[in-house]
């Protein structure tokens, strides 16, 4: 079977490239993903597909003098860690659990 590419759409995918660009630039904006979902009639799945597309480089080498963190519920009863910039309100790191081990083998 042959699958047609063009320069509007990758080979194999169904969502044009100038949405994922636009997709990319609402992440930029700090615009919630449900939001970038409707105003560009795609799914909520594909904004957060997009958004794990993003590599983030985290420099552990210096930490702020002032930290936040707290636990919030991230999934049906599962928890997870947050850490922050206190003075600047920056987000540091989210990790997928809580306990003293995730976060001391993800900070050492």
């Amino acid at each position: 079977m042959m699958v047609a590419e063009t320069s509007i759409i990758k080979k194999n995918h169904q969502i044009p490239r100038i949405i994922n660009q636009k997709i990319a630039q609402k992440l930029i904006e700090k615009t919630s993903m449900t939001d970038i979902a409707h105003q560009l009639s795609s799914s909520t799945s594909t904004v957060i597909r997009k958004l794990n597309d993003f590599h983030f480089k985290h420099d552990f080498s210096r930490l702020p003098e002032i930290m936040s963190w707290d636990e919030y519920v991230f999934t049906k009863g599962k928890m997870s860690f947050i850490a922050q910039d206190f003075e600047k309100l920056n987000i540091i790191i989210v990790l997928e659990g809580r306990t003293q081990a995730i976060i001391r083998n993800h900070f050492l």
